[in-house]
């Protein structure tokens, strides 16, 4: 949104309200066209605290835009501050137009700021800081639900959940012995199966998950270990296979020509000891691979 809409919405209000208010709102937008964020805000602040303007929708979009403009100068906790008084302000401006004058403007800029609250919730997965992230999503559906009281995030929600798995599973990678993140994210991952059983990431991702878990167990074992630990840990291992096992069926039903799931279940029935299946799989993959030379040297 530019300055130059705030102008517009805001011209109304300078013409009516102006003389009778000592041109406060008047000055305070005068100084948002000059650029003066700050002296902007602080008049608009003041304007906010007048008993006469305080129900104005006027007062409240050129506070939403002064403080939009200065949230996307800001960075950290400061800019997260600027937002949200800019959503408060934007929000407040659509309840108190009841002749609905200005929503051409709030409400993008209300939906804008909101994005952005869903973008540094991605940054933050990309930046492997899950409880941010997990802040900043459910931040974000307030901001929607506030404005849209019966908005439907299921898809959205599924993404973010698959998204956040993946971190989880990243950050257990980088320490097995952390188990949080793994009942993490073998929890994000049932949580996607159970609105939507055929995403077939999560079922892959869950069946990776506990196929990997078995397969570092086994490869814990040492020379140190006496036979009834090393039967244990073949024994728990097996469980974990296991478990695997269903999910992966189940992805490679929903994409049978993706490779990735065709070795996982040659790898799972492997470590099963079913010599048979596995060597299914293996055909399976062999054959997958011949007709994909055949069709590149056509």
């Amino acid at each position: 949104m530019k300055r130059a809409i705030s102008i517009a919405v805001c011209a109304l209000a300078i013409a009516t309200m102006a003389v009778a208010q000592g041109d406060l709102l008047g000055k305070a937008n005068k100084k948002y066209q000059e650029g003066d964020l700050r002296e902007a805000q602080t008049l608009v602040d003041q304007a906010i605290r007048d008993p006469q303007l305080a129900s104005a929708p006027e007062v409240w979009v050129l506070r939403g835009f002064i403080y939009k403009d200065l949230y996307n100068g800001a960075t950290g906790e400061q800019a997260a501050i600027l937002r949200d008084e800019a959503l408060a302000s934007l929000y407040t401006a659509v309840t108190n137009d009841s002749a609905h004058q200005y929503d051409e403007s709030s409400i993008p800029a209300y939906y804008y700021l909101a994005r952005t609250v869903y973008n540094d919730a991605v940054r933050a997965l990309n930046e492997l800081e899950p409880d941010q992230a997990i802040s900043l999503y459910s931040k974000y559906g307030e901001a929607l639900r506030r404005m849209a009281p019966d908005t439907v995030l299921t898809e959205r929600n599924v993404e973010f959940d698959n998204a956040l798995g993946t971190v989880y599973v990243k950050l257990f990678g980088e320490d097995r012995q952390e188990l949080k993140w793994y009942d993490k994210a073998v929890e994000t991952y049932k949580r996607v199966l159970a609105v939507d059983s055929s995403n077939y990431g999560a079922n892959y991702n869950l069946a990776t998950l506990y196929y990997n878990r078995g397969v570092y167990n086994i490869q814990r074992i040492s020379a140190d270990n006496d036979i009834p630990s090393i039967q244990q840990i073949q024994e728990v291992s097996r469980e974990f296979f296991t478990l695997a096992l269903p999910y992966m069926l189940k992805a490679h039903r929903m994409k049978p020509e993706r490779t990735e799931t065709i070795l996982g279940l040659e790898g799972i029935h492997y470590s099963l000891q079913d010599e048979e299946q596995s060597r299914h799989y293996r055909h399976l993959y062999e054959e997958l691979q011949h007709d994909e030379r055949k069709e590149k040297d056509n």
